[in-house]
């Protein structure tokens, strides 16, 4: 009978369960990229991922935030356009916010062209 108890425990032990939110964001396009903000309060860099898969940016972080006796978890995608350069993107989280740079590849940005006369 102890046995039966003892794995019973284990595995009420082993199992956290999860409230999953799509945390709030600011998305900035200027002609020379895009800036997202996330709001992220809660989430440290050991337990962010930050992954670019098919041109669609997902984030994802788990946290030591607990509500309604759950940990928090924060999820959110984004489908990015051919204009960027993936292989530019940077990420960085301060105080809670999970800014990404976004930047643009050299034939989105714009050309100015000169004219000259005849």
């Amino acid at each position: 009978m102890s046995d039966i108890v003892k794995k019973e425990s284990k595995t009420q032990v082993s199992k956290i369960e999860h409230m999953e939110f799509a945390p709030p964001s600011d998305v900035i396009e200027n002609h020379t990229g895009i800036t997202v903000l996330l709001d992220v309060p809660g989430a440290t860099t050991e337990k962010l991922s930050v992954n670019v898969e098919d041109r669609i940016l997902k984030i994802a972080a788990d946290t030591d935030l607990v509500q309604h006796g759950k940990h928090v978890r924060y999820k959110r995608s984004f489908q990015i356009s051919d204009e960027i350069a993936l292989e530019k993107i940077s990420a960085k989280i301060k105080d809670g916010i999970l800014s990404l740079e976004l930047p643009k590849a050299e034939s989105a940005k714009i050309h100015k062209i000169k004219v000259s006369t005849e």
